[in-house]
């Protein structure tokens, strides 16, 4: 059994916060040993490790810990308690630029980075044309760096990072800089090395990729480990935590604008009685991350084809209803119901919701009603595969809203287009092929 590229036990890091600079000096010339400092811990108790060939992901919000967990494994810094342990050669983008001397040229740096990883200069000699070709700066890498753009710096810090063949990749939102060319360039780079069975760490806010590419996911927030597994559900949980705090702001929002506030008349709903057969609905099953309320509940949801069939089964540019029936024991001044065509992996196909569409606006919902919402639709070109779509019910606008209902995987949807295999979408095209005689 191969051993693992990464171990972390346990692991703190504690730093001491003074409040004055005199205070760290009173504290050494303590004879009675009084502190005068308090304790901030950037990372408390942290456990988990990374299997050789897995992409592993790093999640939570600005300030929760992961440059800080991120430095502790390259070695930059050293945990205050616990241990780390890591197998096999890092090649680390934590801070673009890190180890690099500004003053030095971008060849000069491409040495100097290479020394410090161990290579002799004519190991690296063999790698320099590799390196200059991908980081595809021009002249510039005769230059000091102190002269690149950030774009340019990031080409070339990439380019020696991922061509020194490590064992284990740290990237840290290193991708997002650049332009849209060299993050492509980057991203088919990645994949390669994945498929080459290099470890990858990998540190985003981007959740979608965080789940198109990770197989497991470990979260922290403020310092403490909040959950680690797979992807798809620790991802969908730090979701609910952004809309929760979401929520809190609406309600801000809420109360300072109440002298304004939406009165509740009868609703915006059609009265159709016909549309609410109890005995009719199907039941639901949804993920055990999903958000639920109490006072408003998604209670059945399903999909019907054009001659009013349930379905599990689409086609791409066939014409589909989904009916999205909850129960509110509460008044909605401005409703949104909304839901996500998306992969088994969490990677967002459609996104809709009732203000963007038909309505243009949150519709009001009366306490103690059941309310219907139905979606029709075209199937877009979508592949062959297996996909779910999740529902949510949400209060306020598209720009600023709480989420009062939001269940992940409630229905299964299979695509059975003709062919289609590969990528995403599959594109309606008409081609056409021209030949002329090579002049001889």
């Amino acid at each position: 059994m191969p051993e693992k590229s990464i171990v972390v036990q346990q692991v703190s890091k504690k730093y001491d916060i003074f409040s004055e600079q005199k205070d760290r000096i009173k504290e050494i010339l303590s004879f009675s040993g009084k502190k005068y400092h308090s304790e901030y811990y950037a990372l408390n108790n942290i456990s988990f490790d990374v299997e050789q060939g897995e992409t592993f992901g790093i999640i939570g919000t600005n300030g929760s810990g992961k440059s800080t967990l991120l430095k502790l494994i390259t070695g930059v810094a050293h945990p205050s308690s616990g241990k780390i342990t890591v197998n096999g050669r890092i090649s680390a983008l934590l801070e673009l630029g890190a180890g690099f001397n500004r003053d030095y040229t971008g060849i000069e740096n491409i040495y100097l980075n290479g020394t410090m990883m161990g290579f002799t200069k004519k190991e690296m000699d063999k790698k320099i044309a590799g390196i200059v070709e991908f980081a595809d700066i021009g002249d510039f890498i005769y230059q000091p760096i102190k002269t690149y753009s950030s774009g340019m710096f990031a080409r070339l810090a990439f380019s020696v990072a991922i061509s020194i063949e490590p064992e284990i990749l740290i990237v840290d939102e290193a991708l997002s800089v650049g332009d849209v060319f060299f993050q492509n360039k980057c991203y088919r780079k990645f994949e390669e090395l994945r498929a080459k069975g290099i470890t990858v760490l990998f540190v985003s806010h981007d959740i979608g990729t965080i789940k198109q590419l990770c197989s497991r996911v470990l979260w922290i927030e403020h310092g403490k480990q909040m959950m680690v597994g797979d992807s798809v559900e620790v991802c969908n949980q730090y979701l609910n935590l952004i809309n929760n705090k979401r929520s809190t702001d609406y309600e801000q929002e809420k109360q300072r604008r109440s002298s304004e506030s939406i009165k509740i008349g009868q609703g915006d709903a059609v009265l159709d009685a016909e549309k609410f057969d109890i005995d009719d609905w199907p039941g639901i099953t949804y993920s055990n991350e999903s958000v639920l309320n109490d006072n408003v509940k998604i209670v059945s949801a399903f999909l019907k084809n054009s001659k009013g069939e349930r379905v599990s089964a689409c086609c791409a540019g066939e014409q589909y209803n989904l009916s999205v029936i909850f129960e509110s024991k509460v008044d909605i001044p401005e409703c949104i119901t909304g839901f996500v065509l998306e992969t088994v992996k969490g990677l967002w196909i459609i996104n809709c919701n009732s203000e963007s569409t038909g309505f243009k606006k949150p519709f009001t919902v009366k306490a103690n009603t059941y309310n219907r919402v139905d979606f029709t639709f075209e199937m877009p070109p979508i592949v062959n595969g297996d996909y779910v779509i999740s529902i949510a019910v949400s209060e306020g606008s598209r720009d600023n809203y709480k989420v009062l209902t939001w269940l992940y995987g409630v229905l299964y949807v299979q695509i059975t287009n003709v062919g289609g295999n590969g990528g995403v979408i599959m594109l309606d095209c008409n081609t056409k092929i021209y030949c002329k005689e090579v002049d001889k």
